[in-house]
């Protein structure tokens, strides 16, 4: 990265970018300017202005087709009243087309004037270069390219043509579409659950106790979304901390011994006599809603990686804040519907002889849920063991040892082949051979990467996590695929681990633009990034884009 001093607020960096034709080049100059700064556009309409130029002098044998700049932003000054000025900030990218095939250092002079809303500083010259590599060659050790989305430009797009209001509504639907993901099915679960084994009372009271659990839900997921945004972080990082998987397994037992009747959750009598009972119940779904909002965190996609991009583009908490809000609601609506269903149980005819048993189930779900979120801190053998006993000990209890629902003849009969069902399930998990990615995995490492490069052989990425639920259906479903594996012989397959969070992965989450897990990154032979999908990937998809690298 090209850095001026530290008076000037603005970094550049080259990034290449991959085309069909073997003799077009193209390159990208990121340029960050820092807040509250701003570089006068590339075509200013004040004649004083210093507008912002780049020069680029490629090697020999190479020439420039064209220098393309970004679409400047109108603002209003104070020491420019009157016409807005045409002006840069936040992020911006500069591209350049090169035409031939030659390799050499890409020099070039970024030339800007920094000012802030009040004040000027003096023109500069910023020196920017690179190594251009030829397409079938393989980079230097240690040099990487990334390529970045462009998801992210066409919301910007989006937003410049309809405004906030359309582009917080399409953020909604997008919320949405997230429920069609895996890493939503321990909500589902924990919903039913909560809802149905502790609200009580008239349909408006549950749902006002599901509005506060969606709320819930909605703030922590945007406040994470935000922050991963500002800081470039990983989305859902929260879950790689042993503590807040152990306090979220705990809030499920806690959940679950209440299920079984051993108390009653309640808050304390001296805060609920001062909030009153109706508010005491909306502190709690709220609460719950919060613990469930860490568990959504992990919910990315291309469409939440794009929003990271754009939010971080623009440096606008209050914006990213709307938007992944937004995103949280969509996703949190369906169980509007899902919570009130769950709490009105109670009030179906004779319920009262069957409830109980329906409260029992929904315990016994969420200490399956309590044990997935434990898996990491357990181990895969302990939880080999303790995920079929405890299939079958739900199974023998709900269906012989729990005596709630007997007097109704039909649904005892029901209980017992729902037992003895849960049991074959809980022999057969413990028995049947589970499809594993048989894969040649090597740990990855940027110097592994280069030698990939080097060696001629295109490369695949898995950045993946051990708490990620797309994660793990990868491995079982995707990498499990013999079709893949077989294409897999021609890669050389790295794995970037992220469970654990060390400076080393921070330092890889940034380089290579992952926001957030699991991330597949595909590369060429020379080295170059030429495909990323995010989140789980059908078999077909991946079988696709690895047959592409030839």
């Amino acid at each position: 990265m090209a850095r001026a001093d530290e008076r000037t607020p603005l970094e550049a960096e080259w990034r290449r970018e991959t085309t069909a034709a073997q003799d077009t080049r193209t390159l990208a100059l990121d340029v960050r300017v820092r807040d509250g700064w701003h570089v006068n556009a590339h075509d200013p309409n004040r004649p004083y202005l210093i507008a912002t130029e780049l020069t680029v002098e490629p090697p020999p044998s190479v020439t420039v087709a064209a220098i393309d700049y970004p679409e400047a932003v109108l603002r209003s000054l104070r020491f420019a009243p009157g016409e807005p000025l045409r002006l840069y900030e936040g992020r911006f990218t500069i591209g350049v087309r090169l035409s031939g095939a030659a390799t050499g250092p890409v020099t070039g002079r970024l030339r800007y004037q920094a000012c802030s809303d009040e004040t000027c500083l003096p023109p500069r010259t910023l020196p920017v270069s690179m190594a251009l590599a030829d397409a079938a060659a393989p980079p230097a050790a240690g040099t990487v390219t990334v390529a970045t989305p462009e998801a992210s430009s066409r919301i910007e797009r989006w937003m410049q043509q309809h405004g906030l209001l359309p582009t917080l509504a399409l953020a909604l639907v997008f919320g949405l579409a997230l429920n069609l993901t895996p890493c939503v099915y321990p909500l589902i679960s924990v919903t039913i659950a909560y809802f149905g084994g502790q609200s009580r009372g008239t349909s408006g009271r549950v749902l006002g106790l599901a509005v506060a659990y969606v709320l819930g839900i909605a703030l922590t997921f945007s406040a994470l979304g935000v922050t991963a945004a500002l800081s470039g972080g990983l989305f859902g990082a929260a879950m790689q901390r042993p503590a807040v998987l152990a306090g979220i397994a705990a809030v499920l037992v806690a959940l679950a011994a209440s299920n079984f009747g051993l108390y009653q959750l309640r808050m304390p009598t001296a805060l609920a006599s001062r909030t009153g009972k109706a508010s005491a119940g909306l502190a709690g779904a709220l609460a719950m809603g919060l613990t469930m909002g860490i568990v959504a965190a992990p919910c990315v996609g291309p469409v939440v990686i794009a929003l990271l991009l754009f939010v971080a583009a623009r440096h606008d908490a209050l914006l990213g804040f709307a938007l992944f809000f937004a995103l949280a609601i969509g996703m949190g609506l369906p169980y509007l519907a899902l919570a009130t269903a769950a709490g009105s149980i109670r009030r179906l005819p004779r319920s009262g002889e069957w409830l109980t048993w329906v409260e029992h189930l929904f315990g016994c779900v969420l200490l399956g849920m309590a044990l997935y979120f434990a898996a990491p801190l357990l181990g895969a053998r302990v939880v080999a063991v303790a995920t079929p006993v405890l299939i079958a000990g739900a199974g023998v209890y709900l269906g012989f040892v729990d005596g709630a629902g007997s007097a109704l003849p039909r649904f005892a009969v029901a209980r017992r082949v729902l037992g003895v069902l849960v049991v074959v399930v809980a022999i057969w998990s413990a028995t049947a051979p589970h499809a594993e990615s048989t894969l040649p995995w090597e740990p990855f490492s940027p110097e592994a990467l280069a030698r990939a490069a080097q060696s001629g052989k295109p490369a695949l990425v898995d950045f993946t996590a051990k708490w990620c639920l797309p994660c793990g259906e990868n491995d079982r479903v995707t990498f499990a695929d013999r079709t893949i594996a077989a294409e897999a012989e021609r890669f050389v397959m790295l794995r970037a681990d992220v469970t654990e969070m060390t400076p080393d992965r921070e330092e890889w989450m940034q380089r290579f633009k992952v926001l957030g897990v699991p991330t597949i990154v595909l590369f060429g032979r020379g080295g170059a990034e030429e495909a990323r999908e995010v989140g789980f990937v059908e078999p077909e998809r991946l079988l696709g884009l690895m047959r592409e690298r030839r």
